[in-house]
């Protein structure tokens, strides 16, 4: 390789290492310690959790979701075991209420 070639990738990696730092920053805890998802994608109910779960312990308590529009009065429904918070696999419900609704054809 000639020095025109090396320093040309030294700077490429130079401005794409703080993307990819701010890529892994931006990942809530638990998917950085189980490593990304299998699909590589977020989906919308892990979106969600991810904003409003504000003290990042893995749960959504009443208080976090009360300025959730898409909470408004399902808060209970979504709460299966009655807890009083929801956890991740409860906010799921929503991913697959979506789905169910997008595969009805009425």
């Amino acid at each position: 390789m000639n020095w025109k070639t090396l320093v040309a990738a030294a700077v490429a990696a130079g401005f794409a290492l703080p993307f990819a730092a701010s890529a892994d920053n931006d990942k809530p805890r638990s998917e950085k310690a189980a490593g990304s998802a299998a699909s590589g994608r977020t989906t919308g109910s892990a979106a969600l959790f991810d904003r409003l779960d504000k003290n990042r312990d893995g749960f959504v308590t009443r208080d976090e979701a009360r300025d959730a529009t898409e909470l408004q009065g399902r808060f209970a429904e979504l709460d299966t075991d009655n807890d009083g918070k929801i956890s991740r696999s409860e906010m799921r419900g929503l991913d697959n209420e979506r789905r169910g609704a997008a595969g009805s054809t009425k």
